[in-house]
């Protein structure tokens, strides 16, 4: 077996797959995307995000990058809650009621008006992300939705969404280009005027 090659060509496959979701973004979804988060933090509001497996990884790394990555540009400090990093609480709501409703018990008592809920999804059908979005909305609060593939019940559910479809069954570039879009909004941050003012 020459792994020489094959690697070679497995990383311009993978490569390709990348470049190809990253023309997907829409600048119009993204720009609404950040409008979003900056009048969220302007108004003195909470960004909660959300996530399953490795899109949970990805909601905790927002929450590094919004809460202290920012300090290099800004001494305004979002308010960004990751609600996966609350293991307690969540397995506590999992073992007692419904796995589908460990986000949703966090919102409860806290999430309000003018709040804004991030769902990062791959296909768009976790459960437990379209019951966070659909209290979120319920609650008069923002909902924001990173997905991929079909879209799923989040690309209908979702206020605002950045839809990026990949044709195959991969999960990894997906996960991958939402960690990108994490990135891409928060060091957009660094060169925003309004943002900068608070």
């Amino acid at each position: 077996m020459d792994r020489k090659n094959t690697v070679t060509e497995h990383l311009v496959s993978y490569k390709q797959k990348i470049v190809d979701l990253l023309d997907l973004i829409d600048p119009a979804e993204l720009e609404q995307v950040i409008t979003v988060f900056i009048d969220t933090f302007k108004n003195g509001k909470t960004v909660y995000v959300a996530g399953n497996g490795g899109s949970a990884a990805t909601a905790s790394h927002m929450q590094a990058d919004f809460r202290f990555f920012v300090r290099y540009f800004s001494k305004f400090r979002p308010r960004i809650l990751a609600l996966t990093d609350n293991a307690p609480l969540m397995t506590a709501v999992g073992n007692d009621t419904d796995f589908n409703d460990i986000f949703v018990e966090q919102m409860r008592g806290v999430f309000g008006e003018g709040d804004t809920l991030v769902v990062i999804s791959a296909s768009g059908n976790s459960e437990n992300l379209v019951r966070a979005v659909d209290f979120a909305n319920e609650q008069g609060g923002n909902s924001i939705s990173f997905i991929g593939f079909k879209g799923g019940k989040l690309k209908e559910n979702s206020k605002y969404k950045i839809y990026t479809p990949n044709q195959d069954k991969d999960y990894g570039p997906i996960e991958d280009i939402h960690m990108i879009i994490n990135h891409i909004i928060v060091n957009y941050l660094a060169k925003d005027e309004e943002f900068l003012s608070l």
